[in-house]
């Protein structure tokens, strides 16, 4: 008979606790001060661990800055997939999705600004991340339009333009400076993919 799972050791879960104290005090300062501005040292101390200790589990700020958003897209994630069953229409799975993007991009628009930066600096951070939401999105749009609820659409295309416009939009950047915190985006935008996409 095989041996039901072990629960985790002391030390296992020390480590867990270690980790997530480096994330949360990583993602408290990167919010608070700015990516650029927030030194290791200072999440170690707002940890309260040892510079040496985080780097036994992050080899780099970037690294860290990694995980605080790879935690926060799981969090919006779950409250997205908490939103929609098997009934939920294409159209709609898109709409909550790209809503749901624009959630995690208001709620963490400073460290995706770092993110561009890093970017420009010839450091990509994120380049899984932009990848899994790119295959998440013509996911749904392709499979709404073999289910003819979606306009067929050049999909590629399709993806890129939803993401670039709502991440632009979102985080205030060209032409939709001064935007970001006006309460009549999301709707204006979720009106704008359902026109696009929608079947006459």
């Amino acid at each position: 008979m095989a041996q039901a799972a072990q629960a985790p050791g002391r030390l296992e879960r020390r480590k867990a606790r270690t980790r997530a104290a480096i994330v949360a005090a990583a993602a408290e300062l990167f919010q608070t001060r700015g990516y650029d501005a927030t030194s290791i040292q200072q999440i170690a101390e707002r940890a309260d661990t040892g510079v040496g200790t985080l780097y036994g589990y992050f080899a780099s700020k970037d690294d860290i800055l990694r995980e605080v958003l790879f935690e926060a897209r799981g969090q919006v994630l779950a409250r997205y997939l908490a939103t929609i069953d098997s009934r939920t229409t294409s159209i709609d799975r898109l709409c909550l999705a790209l809503e749901t993007l624009g959630v995690y991009l208001r709620n963490n628009r400073r460290l995706l600004m770092a993110v561009f930066q890093a970017a420009v600096r010839d450091r990509p951070v994120d380049e899984e991340q932009a990848q899994w939401l790119y295959d998440q999105y013509a996911e749904i749009i392709s499979e709404g339009i073999a289910r003819r609820e979606l306009r067929a659409v050049p999909l590629d295309a399709a993806v890129r333009m939803l993401v670039t416009t709502y991440m632009t939009a979102w985080l205030g950047v060209g032409a939709w400076k001064g935007r970001e915190d006006d309460p009549a985006l999301p709707g204006e935008l979720e009106q704008l993919v359902r026109a696009m996409l929608v079947p006459a």
